[in-house]
């Protein structure tokens, strides 16, 4: 019966949903970027004149031939908020948890936005079922639309030209290689911003006649804010390929030649960086069992006190709740050193673990994907830069169970 009246719930509600979308309604929580809400109906979108302004600010520099990226750089450059940021300071608490920056797709999605000319389409999206909240895309013949909904703010004119160049970009695109999974996706980070690489592949058409084919990595905040945040950060895949691939065989040689010597400098380079604080944390923890001890023997004995009315019952109360309070308080600091030592005492079992899995590896000839899941945490890349006449890159191999080596 519950579920029976879930679902007549759920239907009703959609259904006064979708006749309100059907009156032109506007029934999104936010208002799109560039107008806010009208205060006589709050289903009704009016323009909001400085975010307005930067709207066709955008379309313009699209009409003129900028990219999404640049676009997005040059607003960054003016400091310009984006979206999210812009609502919160004028509408919200003036907070906001998303990035203070514009990047490509933010750029994308508003060039490529009809509600700009007027026109509100919703009901482009909805869940499952009122049993499964998953989002999911409707198809366009779902969609409900109302030409001059509300006051355009970009012209026409302006519209048609800006979606000639950005269907022109598609074309570009759909004719690239689809997208595929490189051999350090999701593995490299950049060192400075801690924002993930991303790989691109490029052709070189070399004098011959032949074809060369190359995958290299860079910064994608860099990328997706044109440019104006952090720096290239790139990497040649073969490069990193190799360095890797000597990395491992390396750690595999010195653990087949002396695996006691390694795992002791590992043990030393884990401890020596809480030594004090693991022999505090001990010294902490039987202070905290002597004192537990203490309180149930205290509790026992207000039990005692109260039965043969040594104190009365008010007493008994305060006493016994301020006597739990410390209780409580003692034993949830003590969970949680002694958490921190099960951790201490699985780092070292890590190194066993790592050591173990190195090993198999000292002859590594080529590298793949498995092997890198199966040994490789993270790597860390910097920037290429120049010393007396040499490049130099840093780069960090964080390992899985052990982290740099």
């Amino acid at each position: 019966m519950n579920d029976y009246h879930l679902k007549d719930l759920s239907s009703k509600v959609k259904s006064v949903l979708h006749a309100k979308k059907k009156s032109g309604q506007y029934l999104a929580a936010y208002a799109p970027y560039g107008y806010r809400k009208s205060e006589e109906d709050r289903h009704k979108l009016v323009i909001d004149g400085e975010s307005a302004a930067v709207v066709r600010q955008i379309f313009q520099m699209r009409q003129s031939g900028m990219a999404y990226g640049k676009i997005a750089a040059a607003l960054n450059e003016k400091g310009i908020l984006p979206p999210r940021w812009y609502w919160a300071v004028h509408y919200g608490n003036g907070s906001c948890k998303y990035s203070r920056l514009w990047a490509y797709a933010t750029v994308r999605s508003l060039l490529n936005d009809d509600i700009y000319v007027g026109t509100l389409t919703q009901n482009c999206t909805g869940s499952r079922s009122y049993k499964d909240k998953t989002m999911i895309r409707k198809p366009e013949s779902e969609w409900i639309s109302h030409e001059g909904a509300h006051e355009a703010i970009i012209g026409p004119e302006l519209w048609e030209a800006v979606q000639k160049i950005n269907q022109a970009a598609k074309q570009i695109s759909a004719n690239n290689t689809p997208p595929q999974a490189s051999l350090f996706t999701g593995k490299l980070v950049c060192a400075d911003c801690g924002h993930p690489l991303v790989a691109a592949r490029e052709t070189q058409r070399r004098k011959n006649g032949t074809v060369k084919h190359y995958t290299s990595y860079f910064c994608s905040r860099f990328a997706t804010t044109g440019h104006s945040i952090c720096s290239w950060h790139r990497i040649f895949e073969i490069s990193l390929k190799n360095l890797v691939l000597s990395d491992i065989r390396a750690h595999g040689k010195a653990v087949a030649a002396d695996e006691a010597a390694v795992l002791d400098k590992l043990k030393q380079h884990i401890q020596s960086a809480s030594a004090a604080q693991q022999e505090d944390s001990r010294q902490e923890i039987n202070r905290l069992r002597r004192r537990l001890e203490e309180l149930e023997g205290i509790t026992a004995k207000l039990y005692e006190d109260k039965v043969s009315g040594a104190i009365s019952g008010d007493s008994f109360s305060v006493l016994i709740q301020k006597n739990e309070q410390e209780r409580i308080q003692k034993s949830e600091r003590l969970d949680s050193l002694l958490a921190g030592e099960r951790k201490a005492q699985q780092d070292i079992a890590n190194i066993h673990q790592w050591a173990g899995t190195i090993r198999q590896y000292l002859d590594l000839q080529e590298l793949n994907r498995e092997i890198i899941e199966e040994l490789i945490d993270r790597i860390e890349v910097g920037e290429r830069t120049v010393i007396d006449g040499q490049r130099h890159q840093d780069i960090k191999i964080y390992y899985r169970f052990v982290g740099l080596v």
